[in-house]
């Protein structure tokens, strides 16, 4: 069971957030409820969390600076709830690298959804480990070798989300470049689209997870990314040429 940091400015949501977190057996619970930044602070100081759950209560702003604090000496894991549902707040709330962002009303298929994927990543990690604190993206200088480093960028910020509905305009955005520009630096040093590459890495994790884990298929597809195990297979069998199912009998009978 992972134990997270609740923080609820409007104080209507704690209730309503624990039901939904017993009910879905998310594998997570609250351990403590904050309701204000300094409060959350405290909290974080104090003992270890898993994650922290931020619930804005109508106070965007609020939420989005308690982010912006909490980076500045944590990696934790951080889910932004209830912000304003425009492109600006996101923008902020992905610089800080939240691992999600749904804007009220918060809608609890969504909610648990986002708590799977995060469940997976903390599965992922050492116990008790916590990853350096690193910016997104490499400062942006004159240099000669600027325009690989940004493809860089590009590359590991599409792989350290591969469980999330990223966007090569997301990315832009984020870089503040021209989204058809960034996309044609790509295709050009890769020497395939963005979005070829992106399948890709999504594929061939899927095939790590089916060779070496005993995950159920959809649980693989929402790793990688696919909600709808549907489409997942449709994707996978265009990739490889069987089914999920099938690769992971043909592992094991090549073991």
């Amino acid at each position: 069971m992972h134990t997270v940091l609740g923080v609820d400015f409007g104080g209507l949501a704690a209730a309503g957030i624990e039901k939904l977190l017993e009910q879905e057996k998310t594998g997570f619970a609250v351990g403590e409820y904050a309701k204000s930044p300094e409060e959350a602070l405290d909290a974080l100081a104090k003992r270890d969390f898993a994650a922290v759950l931020i619930h804005t209560g109508g106070f965007a702003s609020s939420g989005l600076c308690l982010c912006e604090q909490v980076r500045a000496f944590s990696p934790i894991p951080i889910l932004l709830l209830g912000g304003k549902d425009d492109f600006r707040s996101a923008r902020k709330a992905l610089g800080y690298q939240v691992s999600d962002y749904l804007p009220g009303p918060v809608d609890s298929a969504a909610l648990v959804h986002s708590l799977i994927r995060l469940k997976w990543r903390l599965a992922s990690e050492h116990p008790g480990s916590r990853p350096a604190f690193a910016a997104p993206f490499p400062a942006r200088g004159k240099s000669a070798d600027r325009s690989d480093r940004i493809i860089e960028a590009v590359k590991d910020y599409a792989c350290r989300r591969l469980a999330d509905n990223v966007t090569l305009k997301e990315i832009a955005d984020l870089l503040h470049f021209n989204c058809a520009y960034l996309g044609q630096r790509f295709k050009s040093r890769e020497n395939m689209s963005f979005n070829r590459y992106l399948l890709r890495q999504r594929m061939e994790q899927a095939k790590r997870l089916l060779e070496t884990t005993d995950l159920r298929i959809y649980e693989v597809a929402v790793q990688v990314g696919y909600s709808d195990t549907d489409w997942f297979h449709k994707k996978f069998r265009e990739y490889e040429g069987v089914s999920p199912n099938e690769y992971r009998k043909q592992a094991f009978v090549t073991a």
